[in-house]
């Protein structure tokens, strides 16, 4: 049995926010091209994949959430654009990217943006998050199930837990996260826990099942990740 982590909490926050529905696909988008107009419709286009509804309910989410704003230019229009705190996404995205593509999870998917929510669907476990900042420590089975399931750790011949190559890779994706989150608790903190997002079958099939509310597929994926 391990006690609570304090550390372990702020980072399962942080991948709660960036688990909500469309995150990743808005933030990305703005990410890779930079602000959009606020004209009639203009929304709309830039993301054809979300019915208009959720796209408003989506923006106004991340407003609320300190992620995005909106400014307004000399000419009078309104663009949507990222706040620092959304800036700073990027290079967090790329790295559980990178994670997620190099060890096959989920499955061979080439997808940037199912990718990086599958990754956060794991670091949503309290008890997976835990088991990478302290692998040593004893855990019950139970506890590690997810991470079994993940590839993430394996038993020793004597018992104790051991990362695989994917366990340990996550380290590194998980100090980006941390740190993002450490310049970020005021935005972090405001997070109610929920469940961990459901597992990911890890399949070779395209199409798996991802994070909570995660955004479809872009016909041409704009990260090299």
């Amino acid at each position: 049995m391990t006690e609570p982590n304090p550390e372990a909490d702020s980072l399962v926050r942080a991948a709660t926010l960036l688990s909500y529905r469309w995150t990743t696909r808005i933030i990305t988008e703005l990410d890779d091209n930079g602000p959009v107009a606020r004209r009639r419709g203009s929304l709309a286009a830039t993301f054809p994949d979300i019915p208009v509804d959720l796209l408003n309910t989506a923006v106004a989410g991340l407003r609320r959430r300190g992620l995005v704003r909106r400014e307004t230019l000399t000419t009078g229009e309104q663009q949507l654009t990222l706040t620092a705190p959304g800036v700073g996404l990027g290079d967090v995205y790329d790295r559980l990217g990178r994670w997620a593509r190099q060890h096959d999870y989920p499955g061979d998917q080439p997808d940037f943006v199912i990718r990086v929510e599958a990754a956060l669907g794991l670091l949503r476990d309290p008890h997976t998050v835990t088991l990478l900042l302290n692998p040593h420590a004893p855990y019950e089975a139970g506890r590690v199930a997810r991470a079994v399931d993940a590839g993430l750790v394996r038993q020793g011949a004597h018992g104790p837990w051991i990362l695989t190559d994917a366990g340990r890779d996550l380290r590194g994706p998980l100090a980006d996260v941390q740190s993002w989150a450490t310049a970020n608790t005021a935005l972090v903190q405001r997070v109610r826990h929920t469940r961990p997002a459901p597992p990911v079958v890890r399949v070779r099939a395209a199409g798996p099942g991802v994070a909570q509310g995660a955004a479809r597929p872009r016909a041409t994926p704009r990260h090299s990740a």
